[in-house]
């Protein structure tokens, strides 16, 4: 049987889906932000009046996301979406603009889908599907490819470049999920995290604007951990120290920027987990060996998927280190966590952050929502 592994070259794709498959945290993290959302439209912030929702999409990825995460939410003066990823699989080459001023959203929408344009980016697929299906009442909606890290986010929100001055600071929802790790790739990243704060706070939110971020944090024994250790040589234990977890653990750097900016900040954290199957043990001798691969089950190649992912190296690159971030290391570990924990933990953080110009009631509101969450999310991640 020939090997069903790529030895020489590390599959992005390949791994991200042997992840999700074993991992609870797709289906958590659409809850936890589903619920929140739903708490926003309860207590009247953001989801009132008769005026469409703008909101800022930041790092789009394919955009099935943010649809899931709107479904079930009844708002329908609906919304206005504005885009940007730095890939153009998601954007498209020449980005997108989407104005239903003549007919109706869901008839332009199909129309444009029926023409099966090859340019069209994945992103604008899905909410032009999210229109046609009346899944989302979107009403707009504009992508611009970019990379709202090292530009200004706000050039690449506007539908139009003569527009910036009308639409600065109009935003009521700016969405930043599991996006800011690409940041550390950035030359000075301290910079960019301190420039796109700056735009934050005094060209994307609205007075009354919601900002929500959701990522994973750098706790002992965590996924982030391993990826840190193994994949990106960040920190040198998987034990971080404070000083590491003040570097690279994306909530404090968040809770930093923030006050420095005296932008109000609120956290709701919650758990999810991966798994890993018993091939990971039964069939470790074999693991350990990329010249024996084609003698791996289904469940054994899954579960390299899953080690790669964290690595983010190739079977081959992994197998010649022999180092403390090589594959006999980095599978001792992973099987001793798996041993304790039943599979590997992900501390996620949802963290909202408010307008400088937001009001006491607003802040009470949000706070009183962030407390209530902490304590009600269900984080058992058997």
């Amino acid at each position: 049987m020939a090997s069903k592994i790529e030895i020489e070259k590390y599959n992005f794709d390949q791994s991200l889906l042997a992840f999700e498959r074993k991992s609870n945290a797709p289906e958590i993290i659409c809850r936890v932000v589903q619920s929140f959302l739903k708490g926003l439209q309860q207590n009247s912030i953001v989801f009132y009046g008769d005026q469409t929702i703008k909101i800022a999409e930041i790092a789009c990825g394919p955009g099935n996301r943010t649809i899931g995460y709107f479904k079930g939410i009844d708002f329908q003066p609906g919304y206005d979406i504005r885009a940007t990823d730095i890939n153009a699989t998601f954007t498209g080459e020449n980005g997108f603009n989407f104005s239903s001023c003549k007919g109706s959203e869901d008839t332009n929408a199909a129309s444009i889908l029926g023409k099966n344009e090859k340019n069209l980016g994945l992103t604008v697929k899905a909410y032009l599907q999210a229109i046609t299906t009346q899944s989302m009442p979107l009403k707009t909606f504009s992508i611009k490819r970019g990379n709202a890290f090292l530009e200004n986010p706000l050039h690449l929100l506007v539908s139009r470049s003569d527009d910036i001055q009308s639409e600065r600071s109009t935003f009521s929802l700016v969405n930043i999920f599991h996006c800011l790790y690409y940041v550390f790739n950035e030359k000075e990243p301290e910079e960019a995290f301190q420039r796109f704060f700056h735009s934050l706070k005094h060209d994307i939110l609205a007075d009354n604007g919601v900002a929500l971020f959701c990522h994973s944090t750098l706790k002992p024994n965590s996924h982030i951990a391993l990826e840190y250790k193994y994949a990106f040589q960040s920190i040198h234990d998987i034990h971080p120290t404070t000083q590491e977890y003040e570097k690279y653990s994306l909530d404090h750097i968040i809770e930093k920027n923030c006050q420095q900016n005296n932008l109000p900040c609120y956290k709701v954290e919650f758990l999810t987990k991966v798994h890993f199957t018993q091939a990971l043990f039964d069939q470790q001798d074999i693991i350990r060996d990329i010249y024996r691969y084609d003698e791996l089950d289904e469940n054994a190649i899954d579960d390299i998927h899953r080690l790669l992912f964290i690595a983010r190296r190739s079977p081959m690159e992994l197998y010649k280190d022999k180092s403390d971030i090589g594959l006999n290391h980095l599978l001792d570990t992973v099987q001793a966590i798996v041993r304790n924990d039943g599979g590997i933990l992900e501390h996620n953080a949802l963290q909202v952050v408010l307008s400088q110009n937001a009001s006491q009631q607003q802040k009470q509101a949000v706070m009183n929502m962030a407390e209530a969450k902490t304590k009600l999310v269900d984080s058992k991640v058997a």
